[in-house]
Order: structure tokens, then sequence, then C-alpha cells
């Protein structure tokens, strides 16, 4: 199921032409000293309590920086401009700072609702349609992605086109990440002027009133370094995918891209039987998803686009793109083989060699859903695939479980479930944290109090860092910071926790530090 295609950059003797550019560490030698017990991340000034929700976006490699968005206006003395604003506070020091600005310093008007950290938090990518938010970019009334470093205060744009032939202000740039070093930037598109070396026809008609006219969407790579911009959701020969591709990732040294499409990326001989693939496609369409794929499906299309549910999907094909060699390779297969749809949750780890998807399976849900989602991890170099949410021994669940995030050693996976029956023991309620033990197998709870009790609020949306010291998390929780007692809050926060620091589920929790 794979297939390769002529890597433009590799021939051209560039990018990717020496092994040595991508020599990029995941995780510094040093870790940064994790929070002492689970803190909030996202606290208003003098630590009064957020006026709006917070969602988790990222941890630098050794924990110490934590990437957030917020649509609270207390968070900095000065009020934001945009109506959400992307964070990052340094657990070491509690510092806080705003990070969608422009190269001058100021505030955009847009509003940032995603974005990514480096390995070493020095540089954020975000989206924003603000205006004049780096030098030279003419971009008026259409979403376009930028990249900030940190330590020079600096902001440039990332998804930017050396012919600037698409003239529709409806095109736009969103779901940015960056790889380890900050070299490379992975996004979606509906632009159609970012690779040069893609001749793209012309449109049978003007663009229309709607935002945006087509949904037709793809992932981009682009190179800072040699300011190039690829192709990577390509067809076999080589022109866009028709359709819509969602929410890229990217390993720590930009060699390996995940992505999910719905486009028909391989040749006719690749592809899945179409009965099985429309059987697989109804079934992931009547799922019951986590609150992070639900937000993940809200933020993976064009906002404020009224369009037909074809049009909105929820899950889709996963697949990897190895940068060097130009192969994609379809891989969310459940352990028949058969290829199926995986929500937009579905990531890779950060040394590109395992992929974490789900897979729709039968049971019904309190929602009506005939089918819940089940985690999966797939070694990319064996093709191994182990089912990682599938509960204790001789039991069953109807809950979904979602959002994978894996440490670099590929020991310790972190995920957000509603199953009731991954631990041993009285139950929460609702959506909560889990940790698995990929070696062991053993499932543990995260975001409890420091007790170890059931936090008494929703959980989700988990972050592990690469180096596998902090988590961090999104929960309406009242009662996971010690010395707090509160009843569960009207909007989500961010929260973050040592990862050796669960207690309650096994036998030698909290005990394993040492261990990695």
């Amino acid at each position: 199921m794979t297939r390769t295609t002529r890597n433009r950059w590799s021939a051209g003797g560039g990018v990717l032409a020496a092994a040595a550019v991508l020599a990029v560490t995941a995780a510094p030698a040093q870790a940064a000293p994790p929070p002492r017990g689970t803190a909030q991340v996202s606290t208003g000034v003098d630590g009064t309590a957020p006026d709006n929700g917070s969602s988790a976006q990222g941890l630098s490699a050794d924990g110490r920086y934590a990437l957030f968005t917020s649509r609270a206006t207390n968070l900095l003395p000065q009020p934001p401009v945009g109506w959400s604003n992307a964070y990052v506070k340094d657990l070491r020091t509690g510092r806080v700072e705003q990070v969608n600005l422009s190269d001058s310093g100021a505030a955009p008007s847009g509003s940032t609702d995603q974005a990514g950290i480096s390995a070493d938090g020095r540089y954020v990518v975000f989206e924003s349609e603000g205006e004049n938010v780096a030098p030279g970019a003419q971009v008026k009334d259409r979403t376009e992605v930028y990249i900030r470093d940190r330590r020079t205060g600096r902001t440039e744009l990332v998804s930017s086109s050396p012919t600037n032939t698409d003239k529709d202000k409806y095109h736009y740039s969103y779901n940015a990440q960056v790889s380890g070093n900050g070299r490379y930037v992975v996004y979606v598109s509906s632009r159609n002027d970012l690779d040069p070396t893609v001749v793209e026809p012309e449109p049978t008609a003007g663009p229309s009133l709607a935002r945006p006219y087509t949904w037709k969407i793809n992932v981009y790579l682009t190179d800072r370094w040699t300011h190039t911009t690829r192709l990577v959701s390509h067809d076999v020969n080589g022109r866009p995918g028709e359709l819509t591709s969602f929410r890229p990732t990217i390993s720590a040294d930009g060699r390996t891209i995940g992505f999910g499409s719905i486009s028909a990326l391989l040749p006719p001989e690749q592809t899945p039987d179409l009965a099985a693939a429309a059987a697989a496609a109804a079934a992931a369409a009547d799922v019951e998803l986590t609150p992070g794929a639900a937000e993940a499906a809200r933020h993976s299309a064009p906002r404020n686009v009224a369009q037909p549910l074809a049009s909105n999907p929820t899950s889709a094909v996963y697949y990897t793109y190895d940068v060097r060699s130009g192969t994609i390779t379809p891989v969310s297969v459940g352990l028949d083989g058969a290829i199926g749809h995986s929500s937009f949750e579905a990531t890779i780890s950060p040394d590109g060699r395992h992929a974490i998807y789900t897979l729709p399976e039968p049971g019904g849900s309190t929602g009506g859903h005939r089918y819940h989602t089940v985690l999966y991890v797939r070694d990319l170099r064996t093709g191994v695939v182990t089912k990682v949410s599938g509960g204790l021994p001789g039991t069953s669940s109807v809950g979904s479980s979602d959002h994978g995030s894996i440490t670099a050693d590929n020991r310790w996976l972190y995920f957000e479930s509603a199953a009731d029956n991954l631990v041993p023991g009285p139950q929460h309620p609702g959506w909560d944290v889990y940790r698995q033990d990929l070696r062991t197998g053993r499932t543990e709870r995260v975001a409890t109090a420091p007790d170890g009790s059931f936090g008494n609020g929703a959980s989700n949306q988990p972050f592990v860092s690469a180096a596998g010291t902090t988590v961090v998390f999104d929960s309406t929780g009242g009662n996971l910071v010690a010395g707090s007692n509160g009843p569960a809050g009207e909007h989500y926060q961010v929260f973050a926790k040592p990862t050796g620091l669960h207690r309650g589920d096994g036998d030698d929790q909290g005990e394993d530090g040492d261990e990695r």
C-alpha cells in the first residue's frame, strides 16, 4: 500500500540532499524540572480565574513551555485584541506571553484557534486573518500561517507564494505544525500558488460569495531555510488532491508527515475496495466522537461555511508522507489489515516511527451512535498494529477514546476516553485522561485530584512532552490542584502535571519515573 513519486527537492539538490540537515533531537539532553503537582496553566493576572475557556495546544520537548489558546481576556495586564489568542507559559517561572503577535510586537486583530510549538520552545506557528502580521505580507481578509521566533521577537509569513497568483481572498491556510528545530512547517491550504512546480487548471467559474468557494484543501510543507514549498497531498500524477486533507503533523526531524485525507491519493490498484471503503466511511460517520475529536473536526474545515453533511466529514484515511522519498502510505489499518477511517486527532510519534489513530468499533453510545472509537498504534517500521484502548481482559465498553500523544521513547501513550473498562475499580462518570504503558499494556488514570480520587469535571486533549516528564490537558475539574476543592467549572482550562504523579490504578504507579 505504498507508492513512490519523484522527490523534486532531493532531485534538485534541495533541502534534503544531505541527511545531516535532518539531525534534530526530539528532546534536549537536560529536561526542565516538572511542576510540583498538578498546576493550572491558564490563569489570569495574579492567579485569578480566567474569564473564558482555554485549550492545550502542545509542549516543548523538555516539558518546560506549555502552548495553549484562550478566549479569556484577563491572562495578561493588557486585554487581548482578537477573540482567541495563543500563549506560552514557562512552567518553571510561571511567565505567560502572548505569541500570536505581529513582527512589530502588536496584537493582530484576527483570532488564533490553533498553534504548534518547536521542540526547544523557541518557535511557535499560528494562523491569523489579521493584516500586517509580517513584513511584506500583503494579506487582507484571509487566514494565513505565521511563525514567531520567541527569542528574537520576529514574526514571518510561512504560507507565502513565489508568484502570488492566487488572488481569491477566500482562500486561506491553517492547521500548522512545526518540526523540532523550527525549519519545516506543515499546514493545509486552499491556495493554488504555493508550490510553483504544480500547475493548477483555471477554475471554470469565478469566486462566489461562499467562504471558500472550493473544498479543495491540501497539505503543504514549507522549508524556512530555503524558502521553498512543496505539495504533500498529491495523487499518483502529482496533482493536488481534489477534495480535502486534514490536520497534518510532522516528526521532530521533519522527515515524516502524517495527515488525513478524503481525496483519492493512491493509484487504482492500491485503492481500497469500494464496498469496504463505503462501509468504513459509514461506520466512521455514525460514531461517538470524543471532545477532542469533535473540536478537531470543527477546526479542520473552513469557518463560517454552510456545507452539506458530505462536505463536513469527521474522519478520513490517515496517511504518512516520507519527505525524502516522496512515498505516501495509508496507515490507518485495523488488526485485520483493512484500511479504515480515523478521526482528525490521528498523529505520529516524535521520531516518526509510530502512527496513532482511531477506528470505529460496533457498540452504541449514550449519544445514540452505533459505533465508538478505539485507539490503535502502528509501528511504521515493522507494520505491527496494536489495539490500545480495548479495555481490561474480558470486558467491553461503548465509550470512545482518541487524541493520543506519545513520548519520544515510544513507551507512554496519553489519551482521552469515556470508556469504563480501562482501569479496575470505580469508574469516572465521563471523559477523562489516561495513559498506557505500551511495554506492559497497563493503563492508568491521569487527571486526578491530589489524593488520587476522581477529578470532579471532564478532562481531555492531553499532550505529553517528548522527554516524558510533563503532560498538559484540558479540564473543567475544580479539585485537581492541591489546596483547591471547588466545583467543576463552566469552561475548560489547561492544567500541567508531572508524569510521575499518577496514583490509584496500578500496583506501582508513580514509581516508574526512573524507568524511562
